[in-house]
């Protein structure tokens, strides 16, 4: 018989899920103009001239919107050094970017596909040509809320709008994780009474049940080749990580402490894991072999450390550290092996997007996006209430 595991031993994350108050909102799906909570720093303005042909405003809005939202350009409607012109007919999107002070295009290319799809992925090859940082609009969002009155598991895109409710568990879910190819989510979810490991395939709308052993399942992390999980079980005692076959069947143990390791994430080669655990006391930053063997702390400040993000390309690791009052999301630099704050102020839940620059986080009950580098964050306003542990696509 499966035993509840004890609440004294959970992980901070599961603690304040399962404590927060549940709000109830009606489900919106808004495209509101952006909130930037820290300005200042110099953007490439870039002229968004009238779109042309069917759905031309809303067209124009969305990439407008998706380009303030990359904290690095700032739209503007007359005298930008760069201009962005676009139409759409017949399904099909043109989009042009051209170079106001030569006189020359940049590029004029076509896009096909769903409407705002285009859009996004239109977005992204503006912001990478005229930065060489890539793009993250056209990625996916999951997202823990409590709107419905139960912890849910949700999708959504960067801007807010599509959204997706994945789960009608009535229950408590947390810790989302996309798999490499953005086909598969994992999460832990308590709809059994205990907590269990499912993945979700997307196309087919199919769940399973990956790991429900005896005592907790939780914080599953797709390895980069897709095929693994790297998780925390406490079936044999203290709350340990292994990993397991996303089919299922035996795990392979890789810490074996007194403490408890949880919130694994794993290096973009396959080769490492970092975790948190309090084994020294303190909650802090390990890394291990993905084969197991001896872990190694790093060497990030303070008292408490932990939600580690490794970034996709495999230089630095994002987390949230206690600081004064809260937590605020900090960056540790795998090659100076120094730690910086990067949030001008409070949040939790970091998660990289696919360009290495911008986290996703979450703080009182909604979901930011932050430039690491100027610290500029911008709220991702989705109509929900109570949002946490975000998760995005690459």
């Amino acid at each position: 018989m499966r035993s509840q595991y004890d609440l004294n031993s959970m992980t901070k994350k599961l603690y304040i899920i399962l404590f927060s108050l549940l709000l109830s909102t009606t489900l919106t799906n808004p495209l509101q103009a952006i909130e930037v909570e820290v300005s200042g720093t110099k953007k490439i303005a870039v002229e968004i001239t009238s779109f042309q042909g069917t759905e031309a405003a809303l067209l124009q809005k969305i990439v407008t919107e998706d380009l303030r939202r990359t904290l690095m350009i700032d739209p503007v409607t007359s005298q930008g050094s760069y201009s962005v012109t676009a139409s759409f007919t017949g399904g099909a999107l043109v989009g042009k970017l051209s170079d106001s002070t030569r006189g020359s295009e940049v590029f004029n290319r076509n896009y096909s596909g769903e409407m705002r799809k285009m859009a996004h992925e239109f977005s992204d090859d503006i912001l990478e040509a005229l930065t060489q940082v890539k793009g993250f609009s056209s990625s996916r969002i999951a997202f823990i809320s409590g709107t419905q009155g139960a912890k849910e598991l949700y999708t959504m895109d960067v801007d807010g709008a599509n959204i997706k409710r994945l789960t009608s568990d009535k229950s408590i879910s947390a810790n989302p994780a996309w798999s490499t190819d953005g086909s598969s989510i994992a999460y832990m979810s308590y709809r059994s009474g205990y907590p269990d490991v499912y993945v979700i395939k997307l196309a087919q709308g199919i769940r399973t049940r990956v790991a429900g052993f005896p005592g907790i399942n939780s914080g599953p992390a797709f390895a980069p080749e897709g095929q693994q999980l790297a998780l925390t079980l406490s079936k044999d005692g203290n709350p340990e990580i292994y990993t397991i076959s996303i089919s299922g069947g035996a795990p392979t143990r890789l810490t074996r402490t007194r403490g408890t390791e949880t919130s694994p994430s794993w290096s973009p080669d396959g080769k490492q894991i970092v975790y948190n655990s309090d084994e020294r006391g303190s909650t802090q930053l390990f890394t291990i072999s993905s084969s197991g063997g001896e872990p190694t702390k790093l060497n990030t400040p303070g008292s408490y450390s932990a939600e580690p993000s490794w970034s996709p390309d495999g230089s630095k690791i994002a987390y949230s550290a206690r600081t004064g009052g809260g937590f605020c999301i900090w960056v540790y630099d795998l090659s100076t092996r120094l730690a910086k704050q990067v949030s001008a102020g409070l949040g939790e839940d970091p998660c990289w997007t696919r360009n290495s620059r911008h986290l996703v986080y979450s703080k009182e009950g909604s979901l930011y996006l932050l430039d690491t580098v100027t610290k500029q964050s911008a709220r991702l306003d989705n109509g929900l209430t109570n949002c946490t542990e975000p998760a995005i696509s690459r």
